[in-house]
């Protein structure tokens, strides 16, 4: 892989390819194919931009986002074997029904999978917005230029206790379907 997946945004991750500055167009973040804007491409016997061109590649000759990342090393998506293979199965469209069959486990084992996928993917949000809080140089400046302010103020009071849960319940609360 050309890119640091370290370094795309979710965005980018989600396309499949990143939007360049020069020249100006499209790079493939699975094998760096360069598509540039300003030229036709064919594709699929038609002629295309260079962003359709880009986005046709990604699913022609890498089978799309999902089956690209979802055979990345564990030690870069962190997915176990059973987890790639039930998440697989959802893509699928499969029901728990065909998804127990396919990976020879009950159907509470499949809801229990679910179920962890889902408590993940909240873990996985809450931890992308603390470091968006801590690594964005906007954030960080509006953050330091407010409690400028707030020290500012003796008459305003402001919380500094970041113990316990702040959120309102329905957003600590795991839901899946």
């Amino acid at each position: 892989m050309e890119m640091e997946l370290k370094d795309l945004t979710l965005e980018e991750l989600s396309q499949g390819y990143v939007e360049t500055k020069r020249p100006a167009g499209y790079l493939c973040i699975f094998c760096g194919e360069a598509y540039e804007e300003g030229f036709i491409y064919t594709s699929n016997g038609r002629m295309v931009t260079a962003r359709r061109a880009v986005y046709e590649h990604v699913a022609l000759q890498h089978g799309g986002v999902f089956k690209s990342l979802i055979h990345l090393d564990k030690q870069i998506s962190g997915l176990s074997d059973a987890q790639k293979k039930l998440l697989i199965n959802m893509y699928n469209d499969k029901d728990n029904k065909e998804i127990c069959e396919d990976m020879g486990i009950s159907a509470s084992t499949v809801r229990a999978h679910k179920f962890n996928i889902q408590k993940m993917k909240r873990e996985a949000k809450i931890l992308l917005v603390l470091l968006e809080q801590i690594e964005n140089e906007d954030i960080v400046a509006q953050r330091k230029d407010m409690m400028e302010k707030i020290q500012h103020a003796p008459e305003e009071k402001h919380l500094n206790d970041f113990s316990g849960n702040n959120l309102h319940p329905f957003f600590t609360q795991c839901t899946y379907k």
